[in-house]
C-alpha cells in the first residue's frame, strides 16, 4: 500500500513538473513588453526548446524594432534579450540554440534588413557563450546566411513589382471537345 501510494505521488509530481514546464506562446501584449523591459522575457522562454526560444527572440527583436527606438538604446535591448535567452540555456543547448537563432533571423525580411540589429544579436551571442562565444558567433552567423539567402531566393517572385507575363501556348496542345 505504502509502495503503491508512493509510486502515485511520484507519477502526480512528475506530471505536475511536465505540465508546469509545457511551452506557452507569448501573445503580442506579451512580446511588446519584453522588448520594453528584457528583464522580463525569462518568464516567457518557461518550457520553450531552443528553436522556440529562438522564435520568442526574433519575435520580441521585431517588436523593438517596431518602437523606432535610438539607434544606442536598441542595440543595448537587442543584447539584453538576447542574453536574457541565452542565461538559463544549458551549455549542450547553446550551440543549437545559435544556430536556431541565426536561422530565425535570417529568415526574418525585418531583422535581416537592418546590419546594426545583426550585429548586436552576434555579438550578444559572443558575450553570452563565453569560452565558447566565438564558436556560437561562428554558428550563428552560418544559419543566418544560409536562412536570408534561402527568405531571398523564395521571395524574387514576391519582391518584383512587376506582373506575371503569359508565356506563350507553345508546346501546348489544346482540347476541343469532339
Amino acid at each position: 500500500m505504502k509502495k503503491t501510494l508512493l509510486g502515485i505521488v511520484g507519477v502526480m509530481m512528475i506530471s505536475g513538473l511536465s505540465a508546469s514546464a509545457a511551452f506557452t506562446p507569448p501573445t503580442d501584449e506579451q512580446l511588446t513588453a519584453a522588448a520594453n523591459d528584457p528583464a522580463t522575457l525569462a518568464a516567457l522562454l518557461v518550457g520553450a526548446s531552443p528553436e522556440q526560444e529562438a522564435q520568442v527572440v526574433k519575435a520580441v527583436i521585431v517588436q523593438l524594432e517596431a518602437l523606432g527606438l535610438p539607434a544606442a538604446t536598441q542595440g543595448a535591448r537587442v543584447s539584453a534579450v538576447v542574453a536574457a535567452a541565452f542565461a538559463d540555456t544549458p551549455a549542450a543547448s547553446m550551440s543549437l540554440l545559435a544556430a536556431s537563432l541565426g536561422t530565425a533571423c535570417g529568415a526574418s525580411v525585418a531583422i535581416s534588413a537592418n546590419p546594426a540589429v545583426v550585429s548586436s544579436v552576434q555579438s550578444a551571442v559572443i558575450t553570452a557563450g563565453g569560452a565558447s562565444g566565438a564558436v556560437l558567433a561562428r554558428t550563428f552567423g552560418e544559419a543566418y546566411t544560409e536562412a536570408k539567402a534561402a527568405n531571398q531566393a523564395g521571395n524574387n517572385d514576391a519582391l518584383s513589382s512587376a506582373p506575371p507575363q503569359a508565356k506563350g501556348y507553345a508546346g501546348q496542345q489544346q482540347h476541343l471537345p469532339e
